[in-house]
């Protein structure tokens, strides 16, 4: 008789194209054969709004059970923005104080007027707010020999994993930002009986923050495998030009540095003649920037999406904030190069252990690393041999599921 496990997840679909919803996504149908595997989930396709678009009840995608639950308020984007501004006056030693685990004795002393409840506010804020997915846990809890909860950010993973902790699995896709320094995150990394971390540099941080090296864990990432398209498309015809193209792929949004990109990008395009286009695929979340050289394509299929970063000259990854970066392993498991943000951690680790990119942190940086792929002499063949080694040893699906089988098996040895 399969074990029966459930991905616990703040939204879940096809048209969902990176990030954490893409990774659960991939794992779940990868393990759909081997388990009885469900996903508990929202009835949204967007964090915006969390509005509930996709029917409530059981549905399938790709053959994997997906139980969908409607969301009972919507995001107040004004109440969570006047809770946000709330809780970043925060003073510069509530860091050391977290670390020591004295946030009560912070929260006392600190006068600023946020106490306990205003984390739930703004967790409610944050959601999705699904009571109903709780209560579901909380009844069935007994039918599932794990539960697996993805990103510890939301509502459903904060009060989810605290319902049954001694079976739950933990995938955080965490990094250091400011919300993970608030008290209610405590519980949430040190309750699971195991968690599965992406990369060395994230084990890192949340050790660090919630000395947690007692629990169960590994390193277990996601496999990455060169894409085949099974439509080929014409990309001259799809983007209506010959030019070489940068491409960015994901949620297009201020908080994932595409402002920065946009600007430094159209600096570039004002001190070069070369006709280079930067190619969007995904949603957009901010406030559109326009001009001929940006070609937003919105968010497109999974044959397009190959057959355009194929063609690209380099990925673009402007994002301060990565826990893994599923597009910058895909791009090097198809030849690609990437230039990412030598901020991030979790970037700068990749780009330096597989040698397959370019790394920035200015302006100038960004130049040279664009000048040197579009440069007609460059000779790409090292970076792509590089990257695909980086990626076999690193990023195979073989290994990646194991580590999931290993945690499945110890939190259901009851």
């Amino acid at each position: 008789m399969k074990k029966k496990i459930a991905f616990i997840i703040q939204l879940y679909g096809l048209e969902i194209n990176g990030g954490a919803e893409y990774h659960c996504r991939l794992i779940a149908e990868k393990l759909k054969d081997e388990y009885d595997v469900e996903v508990l989930t929202s009835c949204a396709k967007t964090s915006v709004t969390w509005a509930n678009e996709y029917a409530e009840g059981v549905d399938y995608v790709n053959n994997v059970k997906v139980r969908r639950f409607a969301a009972d308020k919507p995001r107040d984007r004004h109440k969570l923005m006047l809770m946000n501004k709330k809780l970043r006056k925060r003073k510069t030693y509530q860091k050391v104080l977290r670390f020591l685990g004295l946030e009560n004795i912070f929260e006392r002393i600190a006068g600023d007027g946020v106490v306990e409840a205003d984390y739930e506010k703004w967790l409610e804020y944050q959601g999705p707010y699904l009571p109903k997915l709780l209560d579901y846990i909380d009844k069935s809890q007994d039918d599932y020999d794990a539960l697996i909860f993805l990103t510890y950010l939301y509502y459903p993973t904060v009060k989810g994993i605290q319902i049954a902790p001694q079976k739950s699995i933990l995938v955080p896709t965490a990094h250091d930002e400011w919300q993970i320094y608030f008290p209610l995150f405590r519980n949430v990394f040190t309750s699971p009986k195991a968690i599965l971390y992406n990369t060395l540099s994230e084990k890192r941080v949340v050790n660090r923050l919630f000395n947690n090296e007692n629990i169960y864990s590994a390193i277990a990432g996601v496999g990455i495998e060169q894409q085949h398209a099974h439509v080929q498309y014409n990309v001259n015809e799809l983007l209506k030009t010959d030019s070489d193209y940068i491409i960015y792929i994901g949620r297009i949004d201020v908080y994932k540095g595409c402002k920065l990109l946009f600007n430094y990008f159209l600096n570039y395009k004002k001190e070069t003649t070369r006709p280079v286009k930067l190619l969007l695929l995904g949603k957009l979340f901010m406030e559109e920037v326009k001009d001929p050289d940006i070609i937003y394509m919105g968010f497109v299929d999974e044959d397009v999406k190959i057959t355009l970063l194929q063609s690209a000259k380099v990925l673009a990854i402007p994002s301060l904030y990565e826990s893994l970066s599923l597009v910058t392993l895909e791009s090097m498991a198809e030849g690609v190069p990437v230039i990412a943000n030598k901020t991030c951690e979790v970037l700068k680790d990749h780009i330096e252990n597989s040698e397959a990119g370019f790394l920035f942190d200015d302006y100038n940086s960004f130049k040279t690393a664009i000048n040197t792929v579009l440069d007609p002499t460059f000779d790409k063949a090292t970076l792509i041999k590089t990257g695909k080694n980086y990626i076999a040893e690193n990023y195979s699906w073989d290994a990646t599921l194991q580590k999931y089988r290993d945690a499945i098996n110890y939190v259901s040895r009851q």
